[in-house]
C-alpha cells in the first residue's frame, strides 16, 4: 500500500525549493517522476524502493539516518556531501548536529519523485543545506571549488548511485580529486599554518591600506591577455615576448618574473600569493617599477617591498585576513585559488575582462625532464648546488618521483610525465574554462599536459594581434587612479578587540577542560550538570566571531581529538583534547596579535 498521495507533499516541497533556487524548482516541476514506490517501514516511518533496491532501511530508516550522519559528523568535517538526498533522514540528522551538508542529485526525474514522497520542507528551508543537480554526474567539482570546505565527509545513497552508475563514477572521481587536494592542504597546513598567521599579523596594516583588485574588475574588457607561468616551455616564448607585450596585457606569476625581466619586458601585473619563504626568494634582486604587484596579506613580508608601480590586494583566503577585511573594509575582491599561482593568475585575467587568454609555461608536466624555466630560482638553485655525484638532474628526478608520476597525453599528441598534484591543477582549469566560456583560453605549451577545454596554439600566432600597448597603459593609469583602502587606525582597534575575544575563548576552553576532567567517572545529576555546562560552552565558542581563527591551526576536530569515542569517558577525554587545542590556538594567536612590532 502506498503511504501517501504523491501530490500531497510535492507542492510544499516545490515552494520551499523555489525559495532557495527558482531555476532548480522549475526543472523539477517539469520533470516526469521516476517510478519510486513509497512504503511504510516496520518502524512506521516512510521508506522507498525502486525495483529491488531500497533507498533506506525497510525496518527503521530514521535510526539508520542518525547512524550514517553520526559517522560523517564524527570526522569533524566542515561539509558533509550526501550523494543522494533520499527521503532526507541522514540529511536531517546532519543538520541537527549543526553541520553543513550538500545533497547531490543526478537526475531531475529522480529528484521529482523524492519531493513527491515525503515532507522535506524543514530540510530544504534550512540555510545550512544545499541541494545541487549534477546531470551526468558533472558539477560537483565546481561546487566544491567554490565552497572550498577544508574537509569533507561523504554519505552515499546506494540506490540512487546504482540507478545511475556512470554518473556515480563521475561524482566519485570528483570527490577523490578534491580529497587528494584536501590531504595536500592538510599536510601543508600542519607544516606552514603558523607561518601564514605570522605573515598575516605582520602584513595586516599595510594590506588594509592597499587598494583591492576589485577596482580593476572589467577594466581591460576585450583586450587579450598573456599569462606567463614558469614551466620549461616558457623559454620557447621569451625571444618573442617584447613583440607580444605590445599586443597583450601581460600577467606574470612570481616564479616566472626573473625570466621575463631578462627579456627587457616588465609585465603589467605580477601575481604573488604563496606565503612561503622560498617563494618570496623568487623576487630576490628583481625590480619592476612599471608592474602592478597583485598579492594577498599572507605572503612573506618581503614581497610587499618589491619595487613596483603599485600593490593591489585580493581578499585573503585565511580566517585572520578575512576577519580583518570584513570589519575594516572595503572588500578587496576574491581571486580563484586552485592550488597554484597560475590558477590565480588566470582568474585575475578573467576578472580584468580580458579575452582571449593565452597561457605560456603552463606545462603541468616535466617536458625534457625539467621542472621550471631556466632562469627560475628552482632551476638556478639546482644548477648552483649540483655536484658530480648529485647533478641538477637529480633534483628534477626527485621532483617527478615525489608526486606519484604517470604518463598522460600532451597537447602535441605525444606522451609526457605528469603527476597527481599537477593533474589537480589541470582539473581546476578544465572546470573553470567550462564555467566561464566568456574567457576563451589557449595553451601555448605543445609538450604540456593536455587540458580538456583549453586547446593549444602557437606562440607565433600572437604576433598577428594588433598593437594595443598605448590602450593598455591608458586603462592601467585610469584604474590605478581609483583608491580604495581601509584605515590603519580602525584595523588596530579591530586587532585589539580580537585579542580580547581570543582571551575569552581561551578562558572558556580552560573551563571546559576542568568540567570534562571532573565529570569522568561520574553519573546521575553531577554528570547531567557537567554535560549541560559543556553544551553551554560549546554554544558560546561556536557563536564567537573568532571561532574560525582559533580552528585554523588544526584541519579538523578529528585531527585534534583522535577520532570517534567508544565510551562515555573516552568522549569526555576527547573533549579535553579538543579544548586544549582550542586554548593553545587562541593564546598563540593572541600573543601574535599583541606583538608591538606589528603595530
Amino acid at each position: 500500500m502506498r503511504l501517501v498521495s504523491p501530490e500531497e507533499p510535492f507542492a510544499s516541497n516545490l515552494s520551499a525549493l523555489a525559495g532557495r533556487s527558482g531555476k532548480l524548482a522549475g526543472i523539477v516541476e517539469a520533470a516526469v517522476p521516476y517510478p519510486l514506490e513509497v512504503l511504510r517501514a516496520k518502524s512506521g516511518a516512510p521508506s522507498a524502493r525502486t525495483g529491488a533496491s531500497w533507498l533506506h532501511s525497510r525496518y527503521d530508516p530514521v535510526n539508520e539516518g542518525r547512524l550514517v550522519a553520526g559517522e560523517a559528523v564524527a570526522t569533524g568535517a566542515d561539509l558533509v556531501v550526501a550523494l543522494g538526498l533520499g527521503l532526507g533522514y541522514a540529511v536531517k540528522a546532519t543538520l541537527e548536529a549543526g553541520v553543513n551538508i550538500v545533497a547531490v542529485e543526478i537526475d531531475e526525474s529522480w529528484l521529482a519523485a523524492l519531493l513527491r514522497a515525503t515532507d522535506l520542507v524543514p530540510v530544504i528551508s534550512d540555510r545550512r543545506f544545499t541541494l545541487i543537480l549534477c546531470p551526468g554526474g558533472m558539477g560537483l567539482g565546481d561546487f566544491l571549488d567554490d565552497a572550498s570546505p577544508r574537509t569533507i565527509a561523504v554519505i552515499e545513497n546506494r540506490a540512487m548511485l546504482a540507478a545511475f552508475p556512470e554518473a556515480a563514477l563521475a561524482l566519485k572521481g570528483q570527490l577523490e580529486r578534491y580529497r587528494l587536494r584536501d590531504e595536500i592542504n592538510a599536510a601543508t597546513l600542519r607544516r606552514f599554518g603558523r607561518l601564514w598567521v605570522r605573515n598575516l599579523s605582520r602584513n595586516v596594516l599595510p594590506a588594509a591600506a592597499s587598494t583591492g583588485v576589485s577596482v580593476l574588475a572589467g577594466r581591460f574588457s576585450g583586450l587579450p591577455a598573456l599569462v606567463l607561468a614558469a614551466g620549461p616551455s616558457l623559454d620557447e616564448l621569451l625571444d618573442l615576448l617584447p613583440e607580444i607585450a605590445l599586443r597583450f596585457v601581460v600577467i606574470c606569476v612570481d616564479t616566472a618574473l626573473r625570466s621575463v625581466l631578462r627579456t627587457g619586458v616588465q609585465p603589467d601585473f605580477v601575481v604573488v600569493v604563496d606565503p612561503q619563504y622560498w617563494n618570496a626568494r623568487h623576487l630576490d634582486g628583481c625590480a619592476a617599477p612599471r608592474s602592478v604587484l597583485v598579492t594577498e596579506a599572507a605572503v612573506w613580508p618581503s614581497v610587499l617591498r618589491l619595487r613596483s608601480r603599485r600593490t593591489v590586494m585580493c581578499s585573503s583566503i585565511y580566517p585572520l585576513g578575512r576577519y580583518v577585511e570584513e570589519r575594516a573594509g572595503p572588500v578587496k575582491g576574491v581571486l580563484g585559488a586552485g592550488g597554484s599561482v597560475a590558477t590565480t593568475a588566470w582568474d585575475f585575467a578573467r576578472i580584468l575582462g580580458c579575452t582571449p587568454v593565452f597561457m605560456a609555461g603552463l606545462d603541468l608536466s616535466f617536458p625534457g625532464g625539467r621542472t621550471h624555466a631556466r632562469a627560475s630560482l628552482f632551476e638556478q638553485r639546482s644548477l648552483a648546488t649540483g655536484t658530480r655525484l648529485e647533478p641538477a638532474s637529480t633534483a628534477a628526478f626527485e621532483a617527478m618521483r615525489g608526486g606519484r608520476p604517470f604518463q598522460a597525453a600532451a597537447n602535441d599528441g605525444s606522451m609526457v610525465t605528469s603527476d597527481e598534484r599537477l593533474s589537480l591543477y589541470s582539473g581546476w582549469f578544465s572546470r573553470k574554462v567550462a564555467t566561464h566560456p566568456e574567457t576563451p583560453t589557449w595553451n601555448l605549451s605543445g609538450q604540456g599536459l593536455a587540458i580538456p577545454g583549453m586547446p593549444c596554439a602557437r606562440s607565433q600566432d600572437l604576433l598577428e594581434y594588433p598593437t594595443v600597448r598605448v590602450g593598455i597603459e591608458s586603462r592601467l593609469e585610469a584604474s590605478l587612479a581609483v583608491r580604495q583602502a581601509g584605515q590603519a587606525g580602525s584595523v588596530e582597534s579591530i586587532l585589539d578587540g580580537l585579542t580580547v575575544e581570543l582571551g575569552r575563548i581561551a578562558g572558556m576552553a580552560d573551563r571546559a577542560i576542568d568540567v570534562a576532567t571532573n565529570a569522568m567517572g561520574s553519573s546521575g545529576g553531577a554528570l547531567d550538570a557537567a554535560l549541560s555546562e559543556l553544551s553551554r560552552i560549546d554554544g558560546s565558542v561556536l557563536e564567537s566571531h573568532a571561532r574560525d581563527i582559533v580552528g585554523f591551526l588544526f584541519s579538523s576536530a578529528a585531527e585534534a581529538v583522535g577520532g570517534r569515542a567508544r565510551t562515555f569517558d573516552e568522549s569526555l577525554d576527547r573533549t579535553v583534547r579538543l579544548y586544549r587545542a582550542v586554548a593553545e590556538s587562541a593564546r598563540w594567536h593572541a600573543t601574535r596579535l599583541s606583538d608591538p612590532s606589528i603595530r
